[in-house]
């Protein structure tokens, strides 16, 4: 069951030309091609691109060039010709770019992936916290957002992907669509987890003791706040009462999901920041850890301290210590479970390997199909045998540039009353 082909490239042109069908069995099998013309280099590439194969070209000269152009990852060994034509150049002149070549291309494909997830559930995050706030006819401040999109969003969209590749080359490859099974059932499970903690600490925060609708309750809001100094102001209405105007967006809502909501960003980045088996720790990379840290820190130092100038400046409303540490391990919980979920259950390989056999699910690539065809045909490879091709019934090809005439019987090098010698020119 174990075998492989060889093949110069007159026998490929043969092949090509007059026993097509036999050509992907061949390819799929196939460990070298030799002495090829460069018509027949870049034929081969395409064949073997048809059979959904990514391939990769090494040339050095002016013949390599179409293959180098053709392949997916063509790679010249020389600064000459070939480099012009190419995709990559090496500066060594032999194969052992290639192992690093795929290292570094796996871990741009991850990290461009973890960049787009974590963008989307950037975007999910907010909506959904501004969607809560919208029912009430509420709003994040101003610097609320500012710090979620600068400080946060887009230092760590310049940062994320600047993790280096895992030095040990893995078996397998990762996941080659952005709609793949495991990325979309990653943002959806994640946003699950933020749907279910922004909602129950809104609807939480409302049964709190202290709590009291801000514009409704202005009176409620500066007795039990007298202590603090926040940003509103009182004004003398026509009637000569005392009303309650806020400087701008301020609420305990907004108080309560700003925090979570802005922690969840850190933490999404962090998640989909993976490591091991396609790039290095995130550790690794020290800026953006730097980045997080200091962004988490940032956050905790807010929601914990009781500075007026800080909860002035954020509009933030203060609370009592043990809602801040409520919210704090709410959202460490949701770090562990989504942590848990995306390291463990879906990027386990094993595991999707398990359903893929349980429920039948196949590859649909060319070559995978005719890997499980060929393993099932028991007259393959074909040994002892010799195949022909013709135009009729009774035809075959015979090619004195190719084939022995000693090794041919003469029965067979005859056709319609000519020799094969003389069909040949013919032919020709």
């Amino acid at each position: 069951s174990c075998y492989h082909f060889a093949m110069s490239g007159k026998s490929y042109q043969v092949i090509f030309q007059h026993f097509n069908s036999l050509l992907p069995k061949i390819l799929v099998n196939g460990t070298i091609f030799a002495r090829m013309s460069p018509g027949q280099k870049s034929s081969l590439v395409e064949e073997f691109q048809k059979l959904n194969y990514y391939v990769a070209m090494c040339g050095d000269g002016a013949n390599d060039c179409g293959a180098l152009k053709m392949a997916h990852a063509g790679i010249s060994l020389s600064e000459q010709e070939a480099s012009v034509a190419s995709h990559f150049t090496s500066k060594a002149a032999n194969i052992e770019c290639v192992p690093q070549l795929v290292k570094e291309g796996r871990a741009a494909l991850v990290s461009s992936f973890g960049v787009f997830k974590y963008l989307t559930m950037y975007g999910i995050i907010q909506f959904i916290g501004t969607s809560l706030l919208y029912w009430q006819l509420q709003l994040f401040g101003n610097y609320q957002y500012l710090m979620q999109d600068v400080a946060i969003t887009l230092m760590v969209c310049l940062t994320m992907s600047s993790t280096h590749a895992y030095p040990k080359l893995a078996p397998y490859r990762p996941a080659g669509q952005l709609l793949s099974p495991p990325l979309l059932l990653s943002v959806f499970l994640n946003t699950c987890f933020t749907c279910i903690v922004q909602i129950c600490a809104f609807l939480y925060v409302k049964q709190q003791p202290w709590y009291c609708e801000v514009y409704r309750y202005s009176t409620c809001f500066l007795d039990n706040h007298s202590n603090f100094s926040t940003n509103v102001c009182l004004e003398r209405n026509g009637t000569g009462n005392a009303t309650l105007t806020p400087g701008s967006i301020l609420s305990f809502e907004s108080t309560t999901l700003w925090p979570i909501a802005t922690i969840n960003c850190v933490t999404v980045a962090f998640i989909f920041s993976k490591g091991k088996p396609f790039r290095k720790p995130v550790y690794t990379n020290y800026i953006f850890s730097f980045l997080l840290m200091s962004a988490l820190g940032l956050t905790v130092f807010i929601l914990f301290s009781d500075f007026q100038d800080i909860y002035r400046g954020m509009e933030l409303i203060p609370t009592v210590t043990s809602w801040r540490v409520s919210i704090l391990v709410a959202v460490l919980i949701q770090f562990g479970v989504a942590f848990f979920v995306e390291d463990v259950i879906l990027q386990n390989r094993k595991l999707w390997l398990w359903i893929k056999q349980e429920f039948g699910f196949s590859s649909k690539s060319q070559y995978r199909t005719w890997q499980k065809k060929l393993a099932e045909d028991s007259t393959w490879p074909p040994t002892h045998r010799t195949d022909y091709s013709g135009d009729g019934e009774n035809g075959f090809y015979i090619n004195l540039g190719y084939e022995d005439t000693e090794r041919i019987p003469r029965a067979k090098l005859e056709w319609r009353g000519q020799t094969t010698e003389q069909h040949f020119w013919t032919r020709l």
